[in-house]
């Protein structure tokens, strides 16, 4: 049911795009995606990552900071949240966990 539910949205999106036939609704998920995709239809990611944030001076940890991020894929998501992790001035970050992604 979830393939038929999945096929039955790309194949809306596609026609609400100019797509001149909608996949059959037995299609195979990868066929819909990869259309979906030539389209330039891409699922957005979000990510959460939490790192130790350390002082340089003493090596020592201090925190701990979390930020979100977004992208095309999973790891490209996550790239962008560790990017976005505000680090103060005589610090470094390190040892940056995936929280949550979706």
């Amino acid at each position: 049911m979830k393939h038929l539910h999945r096929a039955l949205a790309v194949g809306t999106a596609l026609l609400a795009f100019g797509a001149f036939a909608a996949p059959a609704a037995s299609a195979a998920p990868s066929t819909t995606s990869t259309q979906a995709a030539e389209l330039g239809i891409l699922r957005v990611w979000h990510a959460t990552v939490q790192c130790q944030i350390v002082r340089i001076s003493d090596n020592n940890v201090v925190g701990y900071e979390r930020a979100d991020g977004t992208g095309n894929t999973v790891q490209d998501a996550v790239n962008d949240a560790a990017r976005n992790v505000n680090v103060p001035q005589g610090h470094y970050k390190r040892h940056c966990d995936t929280k949550r992604t979706w």
